[in-house]
């Protein structure tokens, strides 16, 4: 072969190499750019219907490709249902059958959420699925426990029977004045707790403004004189002497009183509080905490038995409402 034969062959061979490559690369059969994947479809959860879990696990059904290949998926989890404020996300889930799930890798904390999930393959996005809703609440996960009322008051609305004055805020409902009031009703608790959260709480109070919450029963008699009152209340120097929270607990007639001396508030924290109540051994006990922590604990020697159970956020006949106090995440739970 001479010179001129040799480089002719030569650059036809380079030719059809670069052209071969070239359509392997432009999406051939098989390649990346020719894969369509379908969007998953939610299967749960997908409810404004409050979780215990604050780590829930997030269902879809599965994607498929087009050319045969099997998946990984991204979820999403945001504040928003435009996921301007993505909470936490992952991606890399290994399929399951016919399902996957993946568990959210962080504690969430209390409130409302967006989820939605995508198929990706062979370099390819996929489509999301629906959006969908989860709600936290954090409480009501324990053994034989229920969730007999849950109002988060941040979307503008409430599950009240009754109220006055306040204002739905999405931070959470606003008390305005000393006579503002949310009433609920539900079934007896016996047995259980409430659950809320405040912000707004500061060391020097305004006057007459001093009731967390209330719980009775309308039938037995107003709240003043009614044997089935309890209330929480907040005090302040120097128009009151110590404790600095009261715990007010009378069932069936029996007044028991306990205090904390706490008072460090800071307005722009949100607390957790959560009030317990119903037998532990042979006893009947009440406890408060704060933040989780134990701050008051009070024995009573009778079943707190109401035959309608009103609960109030504020309490009306006390007009004693903690202005500029905002609540949310508001529940009641029973135990067996």
């Amino acid at each position: 072969m001479n010179e001129r034969s040799f480089y002719s062959t030569a650059f036809l061979v380079l030719t059809a190499l670069v052209l071969g490559g070239c359509g392997e690369e432009g999406g051939g059969p098989g390649s990346g750019a020719s894969i369509t994947l379908t969007a998953p479809g939610v299967v749960s959860p997908n409810s404004s219907a409050p979780l215990a879990d604050t780590q829930p696990t997030l269902t879809v059904t599965n994607a498929t490709a087009s050319n045969g290949a099997t998946p990984t998926y991204s979820f999403q989890v945001a504040n928003d249902q435009g996921f301007g404020s993505i909470v936490v996300q992952v991606s890399g889930v290994a399929q399951g059958s016919g399902q996957t799930s993946w568990e959210v890798s962080q504690p969430l904390a209390n409130g409302s959420y967006f989820w939605k999930a995508r198929a990706d393959a062979s370099g390819v996005a996929g489509p999301f699925s629906a959006v969908a809703q989860v709600a936290i609440l954090g409480v009501g996960g324990g053994p034989g426990e229920s969730i007999l009322l849950a109002d988060d008051l941040m979307h503008g609305s409430t599950l009240a029977i009754a109220s006055e004055g306040g204002t739905l805020t999405p931070e959470g409902w606003r008390v305005d004045g000393n006579s503002d009031f949310l009433r609920y009703e539900v079934p007896t608790v016996e047995n259980g707790y409430v659950q809320w959260q405040n912000v707004g709480l500061t060391p020097q109070g305004i006057a007459d403004s001093r009731m967390f919450f209330g719980m009775w029963d309308p039938t037995a008699g107003n709240f003043r004189t009614n044997p089935f009152r309890v209330n929480l209340q907040h005090a302040w120097p120097p128009d009151h002497n110590p404790p600095w929270i009261r715990l007010r607990w009378i069932s069936q007639g029996r007044q028991e009183d306990g205090g904390y001396n706490f008072n460090a508030w800071d307005p722009g924290r949100v607390y957790t509080w959560r009030v317990e109540w119903g037998p532990e051994g042979e006893d009947e006990l009440a406890r408060v905490l704060l933040d989780g922590v134990e701050v008051i604990r009070l024995p009573y020697n009778f079943r707190y038995q109401p035959e309608v159970h009103w609960i109030e956020l504020g309490i009306e006949e006390r007009r004693e409402s903690i202005i500029n106090l905002v609540y949310r995440n508001f529940a009641v739970v029973r135990r067996q």
